[in-house]
């Protein structure tokens, strides 16, 4: 259950000091047209800056834009290239390393030297060595 007390002071006007608190609309609605005016002025600036440094890049104008581009056709020098420039030496090296590694071949035939796989060359490491520990 709610009452009104007999002192409210809801209903008596704000004190003066208050009362001249206000919005001052002129001033909101200048402030807002100012700063319109300077955007605009300032997008004018921009946009002239921008068209004179493209004129002094440009002498000639923009380039044509292709022919290719508007014949309507959907793709357009669609290539399977790599994306940058790489050097597949590295490739190449390591592939004939592991050649190498699990092949037999010479090294030098006069003088009787060949080369054999790696697994080979292991086992024979391992068993030299059994037999020198006997």
């Amino acid at each position: 259950m709610s009452h009104e007390s007999p002192q409210s002071l809801e209903h008596l006007p704000p004190p003066p000091a208050q009362a001249e608190e206000g919005i001052r609309w002129f001033a909101v609605i200048g402030v807002g047209i100012a700063s319109l005016l300077v955007f605009a002025i300032a997008t004018f600036v921009a946009y002239r800056y921008m068209n004179l440094q493209e004129k002094a890049l440009q002498p000639l104008g923009p380039d044509p834009v292709p022919a290719i581009i508007t014949s309507g056709q959907p793709e357009i020098g669609i290539v399977d290239q790599v994306p940058f420039d790489m050097n597949r030496s590295a490739q190449v090296y390591r592939m004939e390393s592991l050649e190498r590694l699990s092949s037999w071949g010479w090294v030098d035939r006069g003088q009787g030297l060949i080369h054999m796989p790696i697994d080979r060359a292991m086992e024979l490491v391992v068993e030299q060595q059994k037999e020198q520990k006997k």
